[in-house]
């Protein structure tokens, strides 16, 4: 970093232009693993055993439930 102030104005332009690049590629980057963690908190909750009661079931069902 220290070595910056000592480069030309036409060298400090193309390194802001390589570091924006930079940013904007570690910023997908971030997106992408932020989708990630989005899924596998998904799957995470959708395998886990749920306690629930009968009413808690038919509502998330929609309909009465019998067991036989």
């Amino acid at each position: 970093m220290s070595d910056l102030k000592y480069l030309s104005v036409d060298d400090l332009k193309k390194a802001r232009i390589e570091t924006e690049e930079y940013i904007s590629k570690l910023n997908t980057q971030l997106a992408g693993q932020q989708v990630k963690m989005e899924w596998i908190n998904k799957y995470i909750f959708q395998k886990t055993p749920k306690e629930m009661t009968f009413e808690e079931i038919e509502e998330a069902l929609g309909h009465k439930v019998i067991i036989k």
